[in-house]
């Protein structure tokens, strides 16, 4: 089996205890460690295998033959060591955000398709098991969605741009990646001296549309997703909580569903129905941990650095890919211009 030799620059404590164990669940190796702090990188490369310590990004990108090159760290080190890295046409895995604005997040783009290589954004959500298995059912056509809600709450935040940025760009890049690219936003703000409440009407090219209600007024995060729509010709809803909890709700007949029209008995006549396959629910067997029910699988992120690997190696965009980086901030970028009111994509 190939495996592609990867380059790693950032060892901040979101990369240290997030992305990088990740890489043992890809086809990748750890080639060299790069961080601006010598004792961190090294650190790094000690205990996830690498193979070289730099603490400049371009003599790591210069000395080595890297065929794919992770950077993770603040918005503006995606965008300075993000350029660096398309511009010798290696493939490019960086954090959301992709970049501090949606022009330096185009600028990202341009560069990979200049440079005939990708750039993948760490949009992990789209890779957590119970999103990845409603897309599965989306794509097969077993399930055809009409409309969805989100609710996402997290810590306090008073600066609308940051609280995007930083947090809520993972439930609107969610609802993109399930339901399509966004035609319309209808967006409305509260705001008060240590938090901000956003709801947002995406509808999307498709004419589907989605409600969601982004907070930051919590001690945690919080998160719940409803899409409703069709399963052999009748109505359905999956609901997810906080990522590990899924629920396939059917529409049955019971009791008074059963009272029409003339002719059907009546109510003293009904016994209440008992329907097993009414709600199906998944979650985690914690009782017997795997691979595929630890939190780095239910979150994405294993599956994401798999994405990354994968491409690399199949010479193809990953998804999210190129075109994907910019989808999610040019949501962004017109709420922020437009927090109250309607702007059309």
């Amino acid at each position: 089996m190939k495996f592609a030799n990867v380059g790693f620059v950032g060892c901040g404590s979101h990369s240290t205890n997030n992305i990088y164990p990740m890489l043992k669940y890809a086809r990748c190796r750890l080639q060299a460690v790069c961080d601006t702090n010598e004792e961190l990188a090294s650190r790094n490369a000690r205990v996830f295998g690498g193979r070289a310590v730099y603490t400049d990004a371009e003599q790591m990108l210069d000395s080595e033959k890297l065929d794919g090159v992770l950077v993770v760290g603040p918005p503006q080190i995606h965008y300075e060591i993000g350029k660096k890295v398309l511009e010798r046409a290696i493939p490019l895995f960086i954090e959301k955000p992709p970049a501090p604005s949606l022009a330096e997040a185009e600028e990202l783009a341009r560069l990979a398709r200049a440079n005939r290589t990708f750039v993948m954004t760490g949009f992990m959500k789209r890779h957590a098991l119970t999103y990845r298995k409603i897309r599965e059912m989306i794509a097969s056509g077993a399930f055809k969605p009409a409309a969805g809600f989100i609710k996402y709450s997290h810590w306090p935040a008073t600066d609308l741009k940051w609280m995007l940025l930083a947090m809520s760009i993972h439930p609107i890049d969610l609802a993109i990646g399930l339901l399509g690219d966004v035609a319309e936003i209808t967006s409305v703000m509260y705001q008060s001296d240590r938090a901000i409440s956003l709801a947002l009407t995406l509808r999307f090219a498709s004419g589907k549309w989605m409600q969601l209600m982004l907070d930051s007024s919590q001690p945690r995060i919080q998160e719940r997703v409803e899409i409703s729509g069709e399963i052999d010709g009748g109505n359905a809803l999956i609901v997810v909580d906080n990522i590990i909890r899924m629920e396939l709700h059917r529409q049955g007949m019971n009791g008074i569903d059963l009272v029409t029209s003339a002719g059907t008995p009546g109510l003293h006549e009904i016994d209440p129905v008992f329907d097993l396959d009414d709600i199906k629910t998944w979650r985690p067997d914690y009782g017997i941990p795997n691979m595929g029910q630890n939190s780095p699988f239910l979150q994405g992120y294993a599956g994401e650095v798999r994405e990354f690997a994968d491409a690399i190696l199949d010479h193809r965009e990953p998804w999210p890919g190129t075109d994907d980086t910019t989808k999610a901030m040019r949501v962004i970028d017109a709420i922020c211009r437009h927090p109250d009111g309607i702007t059309r994509l």
